[in-house]
């Protein structure tokens, strides 16, 4: 390993780099470009090289910024890493989603990559990444056979409209198997997956739909959504907010212990807590 100072603009992004969405330097924060114009690049971006080129496969969006700012180098560690060890590299630093935002599609992709490439299992990618083996096949819910031809699957992704994609990849890898599981076509799970990704309904709520669509034949999962969807909207409104919100640290910790805790998605456990505050403070 060696660190050199390099112009920014002789860098490339390695096509071998997890993310794939949200890879502007402003797409997380404002302030990465004003933080690298006035202070550079502080943590270093981690690159291979190939032939004659640099390419960036650990910090992308500092990359892009520094690129952006029009700094004439920037700090970069050199690593003497094969297609294996640059996608494991860019796979390991995005393992935290609320840290990272990286997209669940591109997270599946590149988990499949990684598998292709090792020609390894789930248990392989878990022990490589240090994550539990149920983490890594929830990961991998958009490989599933049973989404091919839809925009869920991670080939399928690339074909749909921008607004599509996003709101679909909204949609936890939970609830998708939940779906999956209580569907038999694909063009049902479709919808089902397009009525969720507009609709506020929780990972708790999409488990109750298919409990209820198990306790009765007659009962299709689909009408429970789309009914359970349109009495929350009764219940609540029409307006609808959807903002991001990135934890770091012993908050993302907490978060996930949370989550883990109460037997929901991360997701949930911020929005029942948002509505508390809401609640205990007097604006609803």
């Amino acid at each position: 390993m060696e660190v050199q100072q390099i112009d920014p603009n002789e860098l490339e992004i390695d096509p071998v780099n997890e993310r794939k969405e949200n890879i502007g330097p402003d797409k997380d924060d404002n302030s990465l470009e004003e933080s690298i114009r006035e202070q550079g690049v502080i943590q270093p971006p981690v690159a291979r090289l190939e032939g004659e080129n640099y390419k960036i496969v650990v910090g992308q969006r500092r990359t892009l910024a520094a690129q952006n700012v029009g700094v004439e180098s920037i700090p970069v560690i050199i690593m003497d890493w094969d297609d294996s060890d640059a996608l494991a590299a860019s796979v390991t630093e995005n393992v935290d989603a609320f840290r990272k935002s990286v997209s669940r599609t591109d997270r599946a992709a590149a988990v499949q990559r990684l598998m292709e490439v090792n020609d390894w299992n789930a248990n392989d990618v878990a022990e490589e990444l240090g994550v539990n083996p149920s983490t890594v096949r929830e990961w991998l819910e958009r490989t599933n056979p049973e989404w091919e031809d839809t925009v869920v699957h991670v080939n399928g992704a690339d074909e749909a409209p921008d607004e599509i994609r996003e709101s679909v990849d909204e949609v936890d890898d939970k609830q998708l198997a939940s779906i999956r599981a209580n569907t038999e076509s694909k063009e049902e799970r479709e919808e089902i997956v397009k009525t969720l990704s507009q609709s506020d309904l929780s990972q708790r709520d999409v488990l109750e739909a298919t409990k209820q669509a198990r306790r009765d034949e007659e009962t299709d999962l689909k009408e429970v959504i789309k009914e359970m969807n349109s009495q929350k909207s009764d219940s609540e409104g029409e307006i609808r907010v959807r903002t991001r919100v990135t934890f770091t640290g012993n908050q993302a910790d907490g978060l996930k212990d949370a989550a883990k805790d109460l037997g929901t998605s991360e997701e949930e456990v911020v929005r029942n807590a948002i509505q508390e505050y809401l609640k205990s403070n007097g604006y609803v």
